[in-house]
């Protein structure tokens, strides 16, 4: 089965756009029963500083349904990077929506404004060195540190003030696919691109009927001249930046190892007990320069 490749950012936008689709995907994330969203998810646009191209990442304002069966309002946010070292622009967010106050309907009926507790889902195209799995969780806990013992219940106070977190690797698929998570993330598999890097071809079976809508839901966007387009794009714009980047790094590493011949002959002269005055004037540098590298 083709589908357009989620990892490319206009591919996992059409994927979290479809309230439907979202819910799917949210609920399959972190194992609880989205009851509904209230708002369609709300796309935050920034921009990559170096590419000059927008980045979208999502928050959905949703109503859970927690261990107890009770209805919960939560934000969740959900950020993708195919790039290492993102720690910086994500915190950044984060930071953002903890200082939010969000409008919903609470458990009464009644329409309240005020801070949400917060989910963050983080879908990673490279590996974390220490975690040799695709999918992690880090979820808080309450502990009593006098008694020892974990306490079952949170109070609002520690929710709003600490949150659980989600982190895919979609780099740390394995063969073997048992778990839905696993089988979810399988339509991120990067082993499965084609000559066109936007499209994969997976398979099409799924013994799960929310993963096959989402396969389906990829898979109908292959025939969208105008997404193939957007995809096309946005591989031209990569393609290019990659390219001024490994220029860039050439040029870095020239000048680095132009540098450490200067030095080297500096020292070498100075070594010949060459007045410093002469190495300066052979070397074109001036004399504070040449005493700095003699150290």
């Amino acid at each position: 089965m083709r589908i357009i490749n989620p990892i490319y950012d206009q591919a996992f936008k059409y994927l979290m756009e479809n309230e439907r689709i979202a819910k799917m995907i949210l609920s399959l994330i972190i194992e609880k029963e989205i009851i509904s969203l209230q708002t369609k998810p709300q796309e935050v646009k920034t921009h990559d500083p170096k590419r000059d191209i927008p980045l979208s990442r999502f928050d959905f304002k949703v109503i859970i349904k927690d261990i107890d069966n009770k209805h919960v309002n939560v934000l969740i946010e959900i950020q993708k990077s195919n790039k290492p070292n993102p720690i910086m622009r994500f915190r950044r967010y984060l930071g953002k929506n903890y200082i939010k106050q969000e409008t919903f309907v609470d458990s009464d009926g009644k329409q309240v404004t005020e801070p949400l507790p917060i989910i963050t889902i983080y879908f990673l195209g490279y590996n974390l060195a220490h975690y040799d799995t695709p999918a992690i969780v880090v979820n808080n806990v309450v502990k009593d540190t006098v008694n020892n013992c974990i306490i079952d219940h949170k109070d609002r106070f520690v929710e709003l003030l600490t949150h659980p977190s989600y982190i895919l690797q979609t780099g740390r698929l394995r063969e073997s696919r048992k778990t839905r998570i696993e089988k979810f993330l399988a339509i991120f598999d990067q082993q499965c691109i084609t000559n066109d890097r936007y499209i994969l071809d997976i398979e099409d079976a799924a013994d799960d009927n929310d993963i096959a809508t989402i396969k389906e839901y990829l898979h109908r966007a292959t025939e969208d001249e105008e997404m193939l387009l957007k995809l096309e794009l946005e591989e031209d714009v990569e393609k290019e930046f990659q390219t001024l980047e490994k220029n860039l790094e050439k040029a870095l590493l020239n000048e680095a190892q132009a540098q450490e011949t200067l030095n080297t002959t500096i020292r070498n002269l100075h070594s010949m007990n060459m007045p410093i005055e002469q190495i300066a004037s052979i070397t074109g540098k001036d004399i504070d320069f040449v005493k700095q590298v003699i150290g």
